[in-house]
């Protein structure tokens, strides 16, 4: 409810040739599965935002078995314009499908 909450306000801050949520990037989400057993496979995690026409929306996009949750950080920092190819030393490449 928050998140829709922080969306629908960031949708509504007009920014000229977009709103405020077109121009941004929002994660949302966990970075374990299960705390109980320290799972951290499977992370249902949501992107928000256009990142200024960089993202692609409207998808559901399912990451290869054993994919790092470092590979969709590494895509985003990309996305916002940091030159990098790698992230805390553990991703292994960028999201497929998730860049305009």
């Amino acid at each position: 409810e928050q998140f829709a909450y922080l969306l629908g306000k960031m949708k509504s801050i007009d920014e000229g040739d977009g709103s405020l949520l077109d121009h941004s990037v929002v994660l949302y989400g966990c970075g374990m599965k299960d705390g109980n057993g320290h799972i951290k496979d499977d992370l249902p995690l949501v992107v928000a935002g256009r990142g200024g026409g960089r993202l692609k929306q409207g998808q559901h996009l399912i990451s290869a078995k054993g994919s790092p949750h470092s590979n969709l950080l590494l895509t985003l920092g990309q996305v916002m314009g940091l030159e990098i190819d790698q992230f805390n030393g553990v991703s292994t490449g960028t999201v497929t499908g998730l860049m305009a």
